[in-house]
C-alpha cells in the first residue's frame, strides 16, 4: 500500500504547454471595455448605414486613422512622463513643411526612379530630425529650464506654426514625387501602408514603455517624480527622451499626411488634431505614469468608426459635422462619467 502511495507521488505530471502563456497574458478591464464598446459601434453603423460595412469603408478608415493614431502616441508619451504636448501638430507640419521644401526645391523633374527615392529618403530624415529638434527644445525648457509642461509646449507650438507659416507664407506646398504617395496611399496585400506603420509605431511604444527600462523610468517619473529623483532617476534626462521621441512620431504624422494629400501646410489639423489626441488619451485612460499602448490603439479605432460612421449615417445633411464634434464631446463627457463610477466601485471595494 506504502509502495503504490510513492509511485503515486513520483508519477510525472502531464501540464498543458500553453497553460503558463495564457496564464500571463492579462487583459485589464479598461482594455475589455474598450474593446466592447468598439463592437457594438461597429455593429451599430453597420446596421444603420448601409455602406459602412464594406471594403471600401474600412479601407478607408484604414488610410485615415494612422495620422491621428501616431500623433496620439505622441501625446500619450508626454501625458505619461506627468506633462503633456500641445505642440505635436505643430511639429508635424512644420516637419511636413521643410521636407517638402526640400523635395520641390532639389529634387530634378527629369530624375530617374532610383534617385527620387534617394532624394525621398533624404526628405524623411529631414523631417525626423525636425522632429527630434523640436522635442529637444521642448525637453529643454520642461526638464531642465523648468518650465510648466502646458506653458512651455503652448509656447513652442506657436514658435513652430510661427515658422511655417512664415517659410509658406501661408500657401500649400505641392508638387511633390508621384513615388511619396507610397506612404499615405497604397497598399500591400489590400492593408494600407500607413496602417502597418501605425501598428508598427504602437508595437514600439508598447516595447519602450513595457519592457525597458526607459519605460519603467518614466512610469515612476510621471507617477511621482520626488520618488523617482531619490531613487536615482535623471528625471531631466527621461524628459528630454520622452519630449524628443514625441517630437519623432509628430514628424511621422506629418510625413503620413503629407503622402495621403501630396501637400504640406501650417494649418493641417491645427482645429482638431491636438483636442482629439487629448479625447483618446482620456478615453484610454491614460495618466501620469499610468496608461496602456493597446488602450490608445483601439481609442484610436473607436474614435474613427464614430467619424466614418456619422459622415456616412449623415450625408448630406446641413450641420453634420458640426454635429459630429457634438458626439465627441458626448463620447468624453461619458468617459469621465464611467471612470468617476468605476473608482468609486473601486475605493468601496478596497
Amino acid at each position: 500500500m506504502t509502495q503504490g502511495t510513492n509511485e503515486k507521488s513520483t508519477a510525472p505530471v502531464h501540464r498543458k504547454p500553453l497553460a503558463g502563456a495564457f496564464r500571463r497574458v492579462r487583459v485589464s478591464s479598461e482594455t475589455i471595455q474598450l474593446l466592447v464598446l468598439a463592437v457594438i459601434l461597429f455593429v451599430f453603423f453597420s446596421i444603420i448605414v448601409e455602406k459602412f460595412l464594406t471594403v471600401r469603408s474600412i479601407t478607408s478608415m484604414g488610410f485615415q486613422m494612422p495620422e491621428l493614431g501616431v500623433l496620439t502616441l505622441a501625446m500619450m508619451i508626454s501625458i505619461y512622463t506627468g506633462g503633456i504636448n500641445l505642440s505635436v501638430n505643430a511639429t508635424s507640419n512644420l516637419a511636413a513643411v521643410l521636407a517638402g521644401f526640400f523635395m520641390v526645391k532639389f529634387i530634378p523633374k527629369d530624375a530617374a526612379g532610383a534617385v527620387v527615392t534617394l532624394y525621398l529618403a533624404v526628405a524623411f530624415l529631414i523631417a525626423i530630425a525636425v522632429g527630434w529638434l523640436c522635442g529637444m527644445v521642448n525637453g529643454l525648457l520642461i526638464g531642465y529650464v523648468g518650465v510648466p509642461p502646458i506653458l512651455a509646449t503652448l509656447a513652442t507650438m506657436t514658435l513652430f506654426t510661427g515658422i511655417s507659416t512664415g517659410l509658406t507664407g501661408g500657401a500649400t506646398v505641392t508638387g511633390f514625387p508621384t513615388q511619396l504617395s507610397v506612404i499615405g496611399a497604397q497598399t500591400i496585400l489590400g492593408i494600407p501602408i500607413p496602417f502597418l506603420i501605425f501598428v508598427g509605431f504602437t508595437i514600439l511604444t508598447y516595447i519602450l514603455l513595457d519592457r525597458t527600462s526607459f519605460g519603467f523610468k518614466a512610469r515612476l517619473l510621471g507617477s511621482n517624480p520626488v520618488a523617482a529623483e531619490f531613487s536615482g532617476i535623471d528625471n531631466r534626462a527621461i524628459l528630454m527622451g520622452a519630449y524628443m521621441y514625441s517630437g519623432i512620431l509628430s514628424a511621422v504624422t506629418g510625413l503620413l499626411i503629407m503622402g495621403r494629400t501630396m501637400s504640406a501646410a501650417y494649418e493641417y489639423g491645427t482645429t482638431t488634431y491636438v483636442l482629439l489626441t487629448i479625447l483618446i488619451c482620456v478615453l484610454a485612460n491614460v495618466n501620469p505614469g499610468m496608461g496602456r499602448v493597446i488602450d490608445v490603439f483601439i481609442a484610436v479605432v473607436i474614435l474613427q468608426i464614430l467619424s466614418t460612421g456619422f459622415q456616412m449615417a449623415l450625408s448630406g445633411v446641413r450641420g453634420s459635422t458640426f454635429f459630429k464634434d457634438f458626439a465627441w464631446g458626448i463620447l468624453l463627457i461619458l468617459v469621465f462619467v464611467a471612470n468617476y463610477f468605476i473608482r468609486g466601485r473601486r475605493a468601496q471595494s478596497s
